[in-house]
């Protein structure tokens, strides 16, 4: 069974692990021919053993010319679509080159030494593939185990032993490093979803889900970056639930959880999706960062807010206000060079101003009440 990446099957064209199997067949091919052409005579039939040698150097490297070309490229998916046939070509080069070694040389000690320096390779680089590896194995093992039998001269029963060892050698190698695969590719997972889940709770408030106070910053430098060339606006709303700590004495603690759960739900679901953010900042305040076209559009954000709450009807008998959660709102915009601590104070003091006027109720720049 072949393994998958999360984006498909592993790019075998594209690691430098087909350049080095590439290589090695060249390499082997030139050994083999140093052989044939270094011995005191030439065999007649030397040329039909050598051409498939040849052939493989010469494919060899055009199929490394090609890889080595292949980054950033368009055309990097049809190779991986021609992969298949490309291993079936060399399998086939050396099924030859074997019949011929076995056959014509009678050489099967050398060959059972070739098959070794050819087949691993091809292990340890089509691995991940099954599909591959069983393309290039194949041919060159039914070509060792029977094609001797033509050959009465050749111990083919020694040749066929040999051969099958050989093959379990490749298979057990195989499943050897697909375990190692496996296991670091878990390994790998494992550690993706730690650093999800560290940034997660860096980043987002473990109660609420909403934004946590540290990534306020973050998200106040990237908006007021993209604002500086901008027509539009950045806003901040502080929400504060009134009569909180009545609330926890009389419900207790555990319900003061669900009420703020809740009162996240309420200020999530009157947000825009691109444009606004929600933000735990302590206790039972929270922070909304707004980009609106100005303060109309940012009013509305509070509005919807107080209406999402107040359908909500979530019961506060210990509210002088009302019977029901309520919130006190406080707008401030955000101009060019002011500090987010400095945004936060001008936001803080409109919020107080709501509470002052008797709470439930938005209050937004110069005192300008809603």
């Amino acid at each position: 069974m072949d393994i998958k990446h999360s984006t498909g099957e592993v790019a075998i064209a594209s690691v430098k692990g087909y350049i080095w199997f590439l290589c090695l067949n060249i390499i082997c091919c030139l050994w083999l021919v140093l052989r044939v052409f270094g011995g005191a005579s030439i065999p007649l039939d030397a040329e039909n053993y050598t051409l498939p040698l040849y052939g493989i150097i010469g494919f060899s490297l055009f199929n490394a010319l090609v890889t080595w070309r292949l980054h950033d490229r368009i055309n990097e998916g049809l190779y991986q679509k021609c992969l298949p046939a490309i291993v079936l070509i060399f399998s086939a080069f050396w099924s030859v080159i074997f019949f011929h070694m076995l056959n014509d040389f009678q050489q099967p000690t050398i060959a059972m030494v070739a098959l070794v320096i050819v087949l691993l390779p091809a292990t340890i680089t089509f691995y991940i593939s099954a599909k591959l590896l069983t393309l290039f194995i194949v041919p060159i093992i039914a070509t060792v185990i029977f094609g001797g039998f033509i050959s009465p001269m050749v111990f083919t029963l020694l040749q066929s032993i040999a051969a099958v060892i050989i093959l379990i050698v490749v298979l057990s190698a195989r499943y050897i490093l697909i375990e190692s695969y496996q296991r670091t590719q878990r390994s790998e997972y494992e550690k993706n979803l730690l650093i999800k889940k560290l940034l997660r709770l860096a980043n987002y408030d473990t109660l609420t889900g909403l934004y946590n106070r540290h990534s306020l910053g973050e998200y106040f430098a990237r908006s007021t970056r993209s604002l500086v060339q901008g027509k539009k606006s950045l806003f901040l709303i502080v929400l504060d639930i009134d009569f909180f700590k009545q609330y926890n004495d009389l419900y207790g603690h555990v319900e003061g959880d669900k009420c703020l759960i809740r009162v996240s739900r309420c200020i999530e679901q009157s947000l825009r999706k691109d444009t606004d953010a929600a933000f735990r900042f302590g206790g039972e305040e929270f922070v909304v960062m707004a980009t609106c076209d100005g303060p109309g559009s940012a009013l509305s954000i509070a509005r919807r807010i107080q209406h999402a709450l107040a359908e909500a009807r979530i019961p506060h008998k210990g509210s002088t206000v009302s019977p029901r959660v309520t919130m006190s709102l406080g707008v401030a915009r955000w101009h060019p060079g002011m500090t987010m601590e400095a945004l936060l104070e001008f936001a803080d003091k409109q919020l107080y101003q709501a509470k002052r006027d008797g709470r439930n109720r938005i209050c937004w720049e110069r005192q300008k009440r809603e």
